[in-house]
Order: structure tokens, then C-alpha cells, then sequence
């Protein structure tokens, strides 16, 4: 897990995030584009792009998910119930 700063933050990358919090990655970006819950932090690291949120960030993902996430929803293909993954 990539360290920030002089303060040694662990930080959550979307994919960590998602992983963390038992979302998709597609739910949390989704969650991003609505204003839901903050942007991930963006930095160039090694010459590459990195996205990610702090430990006081992800405070407020889980308070946010704990209160207005209720699982999966409809299949947009079947109109269904989408199936819950297996843990």
C-alpha cells in the first residue's frame, strides 16, 4: 500500500477502496460522478497518474455506504435482481 507524505497516511486506491468497502469499482466511481462521496486524491507517482483516498477519507465512504447502500440492484440486461458475488 503507497504511503503519502511526511505523515505516512496509508491511502486506498479505487480498486483498494472497493475491495474494502465490498463494492465494485464501478459503484464507487459512480458514486464520484454523482458527488456522493469526495474524489480520490490525484498525484503523479513515478510518472504515472494515481487516484486515491485517505484513511479519514474512507471514514466517510463507509458512513456512505453504510446509510444509502443496500447491495445490488437490477440487472440492466435481465431486469432482474443482479446476483450477489460470492465471498
Amino acid at each position: 500500500m503507497p504511503r503519502c507524505g511526511i505523515l505516512n497516511m496509508k491511502t486506498y486506491s479505487v480498486s483498494e477502496a472497493a475491495r474494502v468497502l465490498g463494492v465494485d469499482r464501478r459503484t464507487l466511481q459512480r458514486w464520484v460522478k454523482n458527488h456522493q462521496i469526495p474524489a480520490p486524491t490525484a498525484r503523479i507517482v513515478a510518472g504515472a497518474l494515481a487516484k486515491s483516498w485517505t484513511e479519514e477519507e474512507m471514514v466517510k465512504l463507509r458512513e456512505h455506504k453504510a446509510t444509502r447502500y443496500w447491495g445490488a440492484g437490477i440487472d440492466r440486461r435481465t431486469g432482474k435482481k443482479a446476483k450477489q458475488k460470492k465471498k
